[in-house]
């Protein structure tokens, strides 16, 4: 598959517009509409509707960006690969994580250590969903995951916890729950709730609706998101509340606030995850760097 043709699909799908999405991925807009017309020739599938004045994603076309996304990662991963080995590297280690784990100091000095003291071996970070990265360890694509918990079942997963913390709800600043002198969680019943699309019981999303669970209650309406910060957005246009690991607070926007829950103490766990039986030099190197 022509990597090139893949970066002018998602540049067009993220612009919807052909002089953008062209001027985007450095080719001029002829070249980019041959890209999709050959795209499409080659799938069988139209992923565009488009005239004169718009452009517009098919139904097709949405379905695919996912995997799209994933195929030019996987690419980019491989033309790394490919440099490092030439270059005189040795070895190669597959790291995954889930978004919300990027900005907690001691996964950011883990990667950096490794990097530092293993200059030989390439660490090839990418970020994947809760399910995404369990299917990529038992196939044996990933090397090593760093996952929030609540875990999945899975026999083939190895895991251990590296870090819990408390979780705060986040409303938007002029949100009748900032003015409450107490929030219960009853007061939430009736909110849209914002989280994250993990699979079902797992992650972050399994930790707040297995919260409202334990609370008795259950949300009146629930709205899934791929990441935090869109949850975060959300939140601020006033779509819903959500939660946010303690230790993110301070990437949060600054129109929106943390709130305390008096009758509830929630807790976000981060597990770093391999596959069952398999233990590389390199693995055993950075899972040493996280106690």
């Amino acid at each position: 598959m022509d990597k090139r043709k893949l970066e002018s699909f998602l540049a067009l799908a993220r612009t919807l517009h052909f002089a953008k999405a062209a001027s985007q991925v450095n080719i001029t807009q002829p070249a980019l509409s041959q890209h999709i017309q050959s795209l499409e020739q080659s799938w069988g599938v139209r992923l565009f509707e488009r005239d004169k004045r718009h452009v517009s994603l098919t139904a097709a076309g949405k379905m695919v960006i996912a995997e799209v996304e994933r195929t030019v990662e996987q690419l980019n991963r491989l033309s790394d690969t490919v440099r490092h080995v030439a270059g005189g590297g040795s070895t190669v280690l597959r790291l995954g994580y889930v978004g919300t784990s990027v900005l907690e100091s001691l996964i950011v000095s883990a990667i950096r250590t490794f990097r530092t003291s293993f200059p030989d071996v390439l660490l090839e970070a990418g970020e994947f969903s809760v399910g995404e990265q369990v299917c990529l360890l038992q196939n044996g694509d990933l090397d090593i995951g760093i996952i929030r918990g609540p875990m999945p079942i899975n026999q083939l997963i190895t895991h251990r916890i590296i870090q819990q913390q408390p979780l705060k709800l986040v409303s938007a600043d002029n949100h009748a729950l900032h003015f409450m002198p107490e929030i219960r969680m009853q007061h939430l019943a009736n909110e849209t709730l914002i989280i994250l699309d993990d699979p079902e019981g797992v992650g972050l999303g399994g930790t707040v609706l297995k919260l409202y669970a334990d609370s008795g209650i259950i949300p009146s309406h629930i709205k899934r998101v791929r990441d935090l910060s869109t949850a975060v957005d959300l939140v601020a246009l006033g779509a819903g509340i959500t939660f946010v690991p303690a230790t993110q607070l301070n990437s949060v926007r600054s129109d929106v606030v943390t709130l305390d829950i008096s009758d509830a103490q929630p807790e976000t766990s981060l597990f770093l995850c391999w596959k069952k039986g398999h233990s590389s030099r390199d693995l055993r190197h950075f899972s040493e760097l996280i106690p």
